[in-house]
């Protein structure tokens, strides 16, 4: 139909993840571009009765964004920031600025004076995929949008998570927003496919985290910043998502990421995104705009039959047990329990399969809350087997730190420090023979009051070092504690 009322905006809001393919006249060389609502590039096309096509280039006067099919919006983007247009009629360039907010008919006689021409039959169209497609001002706005948070971009991100997104933006795209989780003391949200059956992703804002500003449980703000569990802080679990599933690594050994290989542990594939959705918590009233924007992890829903807390620990393979209890020795989870253990069946004989999940409180700096519910279980008395062995002896912490600093996540001195002594006790205690059970025991209170053995050791080593010591120093002085240590749990 002709086309002379209607928003700009809605035009703008509705082609979010179409691939725009456009040809121009020798003076504005462009190639096929992603279009998003950061407005990278657009071209419209002025078809006037009794007269030639004239071209119209469209670009922000804006930095650019990532550039990630599917992916809708820009933190910090204006809604209605100006688009400057490049009006191209019979070889010359004429400037015109145009708002998001617009109305269609007001800019395509805003075109018309530039050149003097008027005509009341007009079309405003575009080029997708070589098929010719016109501006509807009926097209509905989309009220939402994802996006990965991109820190290096010499990093791309892995197919794996691409299609996580992909998935996520396909299932708000028809309508199926997120479904906030009862369970739980932060805000989780899951994402569903298009269909509506099933879930996809789970969405944890940053700002929603337990003692945070928006935590929808009503939970008091954090006075100090410290989080729920000693040793964290509050704004930083979804950094320690995404963390864990990095350092998750293969049993093949450690490798560069990115990667689509499932780990050593079975972490769910995890990544940092910016989303925008009114049904996320919003307690000072909703409004599609910038400020209302969350940065969370999103993760890959694992299907399951429940979770650890649902079924008695004795069904469970030791070598699933195992993983888990590597995982947490050497990130020093102080929160595993059987409620973040998911479990599902695989194979023609249901094969239980543990999966780990929730490590918001991983990487602490301290050791004080440090808690396995897996030492209790049987299975960690049994021996490391020597797969399990030769993947404990190929961890490298200091490799570790190094690979999350080229991710965005300086590491604070004070985490790294438990972190290089965590990994230093999983590996130490793995040669002298110790089962999970023994290490987890000298990582984790026997009481709330009581210090660990670990922190007994740390508490040596600070006595004994000068305070100029260096941090390598003080490292190899708790190394010859903990050798000390190990060797009287071997012998017993």
């Amino acid at each position: 139909s002709l086309l002379n009322e209607g928003e700009l905006g809605s035009f703008f809001k509705t082609t979010r993840k179409k691939k725009i393919k456009v040809e121009f006249p020798p003076l504005i060389p462009v190639e096929l571009l992603d279009f998003s609502p950061a407005l990278e590039d657009l071209v419209l096309e002025v078809c006037t009765v009794g007269m030639s096509i004239a071209s119209v280039a469209l670009s922000p006067a804006l930095e650019e964004v990532v550039n990630f099919p599917g992916f809708i919006g820009r933190f910090g983007l204006d809604l209605d920031d100006p688009i400057l247009i490049f009006l191209s009629i019979s070889g010359s360039l004429s400037p015109l600025r145009v708002m998001e907010s617009d109305l269609i008919a007001s800019v395509k006689l805003r075109i018309q004076s530039i050149k003097g021409f008027f005509v009341k039959k007009q079309k405003l169209g575009y080029d997708v995929d070589g098929r010719r497609r016109l501006i509807s001002p009926q097209e509905t706005p989309k009220d939402f949008f994802v996006e990965p948070v991109v820190v290096n971009q010499d990093i791309e991100l892995p197919s794996l998570l691409k299609e996580l997104i992909s998935s996520t933006i396909e299932g708000l795209d028809n309508g199926n927003g997120p479904i906030k989780s009862s369970d739980g003391s932060g805000g989780a949200y899951f994402m569903q496919d298009p269909s509506g059956n099933k879930y996809v992703s789970v969405f944890k804002p940053i700002d929603e985290e337990p003692m945070a500003v928006n935590n929808p449980h009503g939970q008091p703000v954090s006075i100090d910043g410290e989080g729920l569990k000693k040793g964290t802080q509050v704004g930083e679990g979804a950094f320690r998502e995404v963390a864990a599933y990095m350092l998750d690594y293969p049993m093949t050994g450690p490798r560069a990421f990115p990667h689509d290989q499932s780990g050593f542990a079975g972490v769910p594939p995890t990544t940092m995104v910016k989303c925008l959705h009114k049904d996320f918590n919003h307690p000072n009233g909703y409004s599609f705009s910038p400020e209302n924007t969350k940065i969370g992890s999103l993760q890959m829903f694992v299907s399951n039959v429940g979770t650890c807390e649902d079924m008695g620990y004795g069904v469970f393979p030791v070598d699933q047990v195992h993983k888990i209890s590597v995982l947490d020795i050497r990130l020093a989870n102080a929160d595993r329990h059987g409620g973040n253990i998911l479990v599902s069946r695989e194979g023609k004989y249901g094969q239980i399969v543990l999966t780990p999940i929730d490590h918001g409180y991983c990487f602490p700096n301290k050791f004080e809350d440090c808690t396995f519910e897996w030492l209790y279980w049987p299975q960690a008395k049994e021996p490391y087997s020597p797969e399990t062995l030769e993947y404990i002896k190929s961890l490298d912490a200091e490799q570790d730190i190094e690979l999350l600093r080229i991710h965005g996540w300086e590491i604070p001195p004070s985490c790294a420090r438990v972190y290089r002594i965590s990994t230093m006790l999983l590996k130490k205690g793995a040669v002298k023979g110790l089962t999970p059970f023994a290490i987890g025991s000298i990582m984790c209170r026997e009481t709330l009051n009581k210090e660990s053995v670990i922190e007994q050791i740390i508490n040596d080593a600070e006595a004994i070092v000068l305070p100029e010591t260096t941090e390598e120093e003080f490292i190899s002085t708790v190394s010859a504690i903990m050798d000390c240590c190990l060797d009287q749990y071997s012998r017993n």
